[in-house]
């Protein structure tokens, strides 16, 4: 994390692509399911400010061009039902798909107003074999959940200009990209490399 040596690599280019086509006539729908109030016999609490963050994601792909749709305090069925109808549609005149899930969370889980279910079983219904009109296309889950239970209290980040100082996450600034979805082998081609 500190070192001063140079490094080269040296990649050859493909011979296929690896930018998807946004040559479509729509750049595809967002679907938003918004999270705030549970069911009383989960224990789960209000989550507060959820509805900042929904609005805010509605004006960011809106103006992206998205086609928008918000479900607001949704049971575990109805979360599954939403996601199924969607993973359904015809998605050949769009370019990519885009799901936003805000509520609480934990490893691997996501919680409807009643209930949790595992993310994976929510992800998989988008699957090429499961959703042949978003083969090649890419499919966007953005998931605002807590994963665990570990606490970051932040760090404090070097002062601005006007002398006050910001905290920050200490797990700020990372993007974790995996090889494979959990659970799932991660293949590499002998020749070509990795895919």
């Amino acid at each position: 994390c500190g070192g001063s040596g140079s490094m080269q690599v040296d990649a050859k280019p493909q011979s296929h692509s690896f930018r998807y086509s946004l040559s479509y006539p729509s750049i595809g729908q967002c679907i938003i399911i918004n999270n705030k109030n549970f069911d009383r016999r989960t224990g789960m609490n209000v989550r507060n400010g959820t509805d900042v963050d929904a609005g805010n994601v509605m004006k960011v792909f809106g103006k992206l061009g998205y086609k928008v749709k918000v479900y607001n305090d949704q049971t575990v069925d109805q979360i599954k039902h939403v996601l199924t109808t969607a993973s359904k549609e015809d998605h050949s005149r769009s370019a990519s798909f885009v799901c936003v899930l805000l509520s609480h969370g934990d490893h691997g889980v996501f919680f409807g107003t009643d209930a949790s279910i595992e993310l994976k079983s929510l992800t998989s219904l988008f699957r090429g074999d499961r959703c042949n009109s978003l083969v090649g296309k890419p499919k966007l889950f953005f998931i605002q959940a807590c994963r665990g239970t570990d606490l970051d209290g932040g760090i404090e980040a070097d002062s601005s200009s006007d002398g006050s100082s910001t905290r920050i996450p200490v797990e700020a600034d990372f993007l974790y990209a995996y090889s494979t979805a959990p659970g799932y082998y991660s293949w590499r081609n002998t020749q070509t490399g990795s895919w």
